[in-house]
């Protein structure tokens, strides 16, 4: 019987390599193209208070640019995004010097939100974990094989010991 029940609780799962996005400057991308690589998914607003934290996700990302994907998804869902994709994309690259990917604005709460942070804050979906979005820069990593290993509050830093170890395990 329980073989069953996890048999039918697993259909429901999706993987995050079905789902698709766009990039910042408007093209589709798809989270298959990561496979074998860890993810770093953040919803980021270039007006938060937490913005600074941009330059921790690029020393992230040159850290460890070739086992992790950051993937920044900006937001106005907290009130701190204002800009066009262009003044974000700009921001981010002259402010930051980024060079990790950058989706396009979208929503990342309520029924609007865009497909990968229905599948973050959904276990029906993710198979791991409920997890609502409740302010900008959280942060949330998926392993090699496209599964949740955790999710972290704004308040931890992107080169936080929490953030590397759960990279580099």
């Amino acid at each position: 019987m329980y073989k069953l029940l996890f048999l039918a609780l697993s259909l429901w799962q999706t993987s995050i390599y079905t789902i698709q996005y766009n990039t910042i400057d408007g093209h589709a991308a798809a989270f298959s193209t990561c496979q074998g690589k860890k993810i770093l998914i953040v919803n980021i607003a270039t007006g938060s208070s937490k913005a600074s934290q941009l330059e921790g996700l690029e020393q992230l990302n040159q850290k460890y640019k070739d086992s992790l994907v950051i993937i920044a998804f900006p937001s106005n869902a907290f009130g701190n995004e204002s800009r066009s994709n262009a003044e974000i994309k700009s921001f981010c690259e002259n402010s930051y010097h980024t060079t990790f990917q950058l989706a396009q604005k979208g929503q990342v709460t309520g029924p609007g939100r865009q497909s990968i942070y229905s599948w973050l804050a959904t276990m029906n979906e993710n198979g791991v974990m409920d997890a609502p979005i409740v302010e900008d820069f959280q942060k949330f990593l998926i392993d090699k094989d496209g599964s949740i290993i955790g999710g972290f509050a704004s308040s931890v830093e992107p080169m936080d010991s929490l953030i590397q170890s759960a990279i580099t395990n």
